[in-house]
């Protein structure tokens, strides 16, 4: 009977990931990411990025060719700054632009360092200058947990660079 109660628990928990969970971009979230983009720039008096249908393919294809393993290995060659957020269950859009953004808080503009054993390029590529494109896409890997990709632009963190 435990095991039967268990698999049913079970069964229950993966259909509500699947039907809850799932992290394709919803609409809406095209908006969210940009508007959360956009408003660290401001923070820091950097214009905005536009949208870019073109960098959302990408995003997208890049995001779909991680479906089964929710991988984040950055080890290829991409033509583009990008930054990814992976999640356990419900990460959102604006969770993920919000984890990103946080990491202002190790970034010392100063020294252009990132506190010991921080890091803070995501957030620096969310607000780098010569970035002015960006493109989202997503999806429910391995069981169900959100990926999120976004790409800018031209790409960002060119060592030696500030960010703005």
């Amino acid at each position: 009977m435990k095991s039967l109660l268990f698999s049913i628990a079970f069964l229950f928990t993966i259909t509500f990931l699947f039907k809850h969970c799932s992290s394709q971009i919803q609409p809406g979230d095209n908006k969210t990411f940009l508007d959360g983009h956009n408003a660290a720039r401001r923070e820091v008096g950097v214009d905005p990025y536009t949208w870019d249908k073109k960098l959302e393919a990408y995003a997208q294809d890049f995001a779909n060719k991680r479906k089964s393993s929710c991988s984040t290995d950055l080890s290829s060659k991409i033509p583009y700054g990008i930054n990814l957020g992976l999640g356990y269950g419900s990460l959102s859009s604006f969770q993920t632009i919000d984890r990103w953004v946080s990491q202002k808080s190790d970034y010392n503009y100063t020294s252009n360092s990132c506190a010991k054993g921080k890091d803070c390029s995501a957030y620096t590529q969310v607000v780098w200058r010569k970035s002015v494109r960006l493109g989202c896409g997503s999806v429910a890997c391995g069981i169900g947990w959100p990926l999120f990709v976004c790409v800018y632009d031209p790409k960002g963190n060119i060592p030696g660079e500030k960010p703005y």
